[in-house]
């Protein structure tokens, strides 16, 4: 009885890891502030990945994940600050 819960515990845990291994394409564009990098990392659980910029590149779905949400906070980032940079007929003070 003990080795049946192991042998599943065993294949719960391969089951997972393929779910892991599940491969998707990302594009990440080169960022208009970088110059002379080729490439950039990501970093997931101790896995680095080494990613070229403008290049189709099959990663696992958890690095997937990682970048879109770089891309997202990244785009809030930017909308931000636009917002709050000065432009002719902008008022010199801040609204807070």
């Amino acid at each position: 009885m003990a080795t049946a819960k192991k042998t599943s515990a065993a294949k719960a845990a391969v089951a997972e890891e393929k779910k892991d291994d599940d491969k998707v394409l990302v594009i990440i564009p080169k960022p208009h502030n970088v110059v002379g990098d080729t490439e950039t990392v990501v970093g997931v659980n101790g896995t680095m990945y080494q990613i070229q910029y403008d290049k189709p590149v099959m990663v696992p779905r958890n690095v997937a994940q990682i970048i879109k949400q770089s891309q997202e906070l990244q785009a809030q980032i930017d909308e931000i600050t636009e917002a709050a940079v000065m432009r002719p007929g902008k008022g010199a003070i801040a609204e807070l």
